[in-house]
């Protein structure tokens, strides 16, 4: 199945230089929830079908939503409605079902049988190991089978195009979820599949993890329990282990991000002295490795943003909304039917409400409002980080700022948000995607791995040597002003001229 992915990559990134002249285009709308991504998904695609023609070019949509994915909870998840799309193609929403293993699990909990702890726990393993060895294996809808089913859809628009004789066809990615976008988006993002029991195990704890950073605020994941809970100098400790093996992966990683270190240090411990096989080489090689998935001309990356007081009324709005559509209903209903698969925190579980419905469903629209806040502010963090990354500086990309628009919705000025809307958002990501690649020079993005080393520590002797970690901390830092009074004031005491009288103020 890897084989065949790899072949349907080659054969995506062939056609698409073979055929530039043909305009097309992959282009991927990314930003914060609320932020108008699917909105301008729809007006861009339909404004491209209006001026190209549907005989000439074709518009498809394709999600990029961890959550939207799934089938159930379209309210929570803000999946678009039938009578949003206009007419227009839209691709993997809503295509997988819930699987509910509660069946499953209660069998596996009467099979446990007696005997001490360690020995009930050894014994399940081991039932669970041999079942899954032998037993084939149900395909799981993750992250390979979401690029993999992402570059089946390209390939056959592609052949679609080339056998209706269109000029041309765009395909516009959109979601929330970076680690869905850089799947898609990076030919070498995803690390080799795994070959064994463990190591499959670990990916989807990772993809999971990575999944949940998109619907999830709170650090203390339901699989991390026994990280979370390890002191402050047990995480130390954990730590300096990391620093003794590899030093640079140390020098990346604060000792309280626990989760990292610790999956840092699992994979320094395996390498057994080998550098070639440190963290902190595989992760830089494949880091310098990363190439887009399709040439720069075809390529767009529009990055949708929002002032967070400006934003955080939408999305006040939009969780009304989602009240008077009956979200509240909705998650409870999928709870009631899926009590097991609601407790996981996995898959569609992750959506916003589901937790804070088991949690105190008389306050879930509070917490929900609360936790949708948080999610859109690291988000937009996120994909800004994302867009700036070694991976993406050959990727044409744009920043539309969307503020002004939400200001206007929040004081009802209907026409002119929507005057704003077309002429500044959408007619700016319209032409912005049709036009000819012409390369752009972004700042510090020319030599990432120089002027961008993520893989070096530093400590400030004027802020009580404060440690950074990377080349932007440490620039941020040394710009800041807090920074440049203290190294003035810290001159000033050394020449003995701090503390000393103004000269209009000396007696004469």
């Amino acid at each position: 199945m890897e084989e065949e992915e790899r072949k349907r990559a080659k054969r995506a990134a062939a056609a698409s230089s073979e055929f530039s002249d043909k305009r097309r285009r992959i282009a991927c709308i990314v930003g914060a929830t609320g932020s108008g991504k699917t909105k301008l998904s729809i007006d861009v695609a339909t404004r491209i079908l209006e001026r190209e023609g549907e005989k000439n070019v074709s518009a498809t949509i394709v999600n990029l939503d961890a959550l939207q994915v799934h089938g159930a909870l379209p309210i929570a998840t803000a999946r678009v409605r039938e009578e949003e799309k206009r007419g227009v193609a839209h691709e993997l929403f809503g295509v997988v079902d819930v699987v509910d293993e509660e069946e499953e699990e209660e069998k596996e909990e009467e099979d446990g049988g007696g005997g001490g702890v360690l020995e009930v726990e050894e014994e399940e393993f081991a039932r669970r190991r041999k079942r899954r060895l032998l037993k084939p294996r149900r395909r799981t809808k993750d992250v390979r089978w979401f690029r993999e089913s992402f570059l089946e859809i390209v390939e056959k628009i592609w052949e679609e195009e080339e056998r209706c004789g269109k000029k041309g066809s765009v395909v516009i990615c959109v979601g929330g979820t970076p680690y869905y976008a850089k799947a898609v988006m990076l030919k070498t993002f995803l690390p080799p599949k795994p070959t064994s029991l463990e190591e499959e195990e670990e990916e989807e704890g990772e993809e999971n993890e990575a999944s949940a950073s998109d619907a999830s605020d709170d650090e203390n994941e339901n699989n991390n329990e026994d990280v979370d809970k390890l002191s402050a100098d047990e995480k130390r400790a954990m730590h300096e282990r990391l620093r003794e093996l590899d030093p640079k992966s140390a020098a990346r990683l604060h000792p309280k991000d626990a989760r990292r270190v610790r999956r840092y240090l699992q994979i320094a411990e395996k390498a057994n002295g080998e550098e070639s096989l440190l963290p902190s080489t595989l992760f830089q090689r494949q880091q310098r490795e990363e190439q887009l998935m399709f040439p720069p001309h075809v390529m767009r990356v529009i990055h949708l943003v929002a002032e967070n007081d400006a934003l955080e009324k939408t999305l006040e709005r939009r969780l009304e909304q989602m009240r008077r559509d009956g979200v509240e209903n909705e998650i409870k209903t999928f709870v009631e039917t899926y009590p097991t698969v609601a407790k996981s925190n996995k898959g569609v579980a992750q959506a916003i409400g589901v937790r804070e419905f088991l949690d105190d469903a008389e306050t879930l629209l509070e917490n929900m409002s609360a936790r949708t806040k948080r999610l859109a502010r690291r988000q937009r963090r996120q994909f800004a980080n994302m867009i700036e990354s070694s991976g993406f500086c050959s990727a044409p990309a744009i920043t539309i700022d969307a503020t002004k628009m939400h200001e206007m919705l929040a004081t009802s000025q209907l026409s002119s948000s929507n005057m704003f809307w077309e002429d500044e958002i959408v007619h700016r990501a319209t032409e912005f995607i049709l036009d000819e690649f012409v390369e752009v020079q972004r700042s510090n993005r020319d030599a990432p791995d120089e002027n961008n080393n993520a893989w070096i520590e530093r400590a400030c002797e004027a802020c009580g040597d404060r440690i950074f970690r990377g080349d932007r901390d440490w620039l941020a830092h040394t710009s800041s002003k807090r920074h440049k009074n203290r190294v003035r004031n810290l001159r000033k005491s050394r020449e003995g001229q701090r503390g000393s009288l103004h000269p209009n103020k000396i007696a004469k």
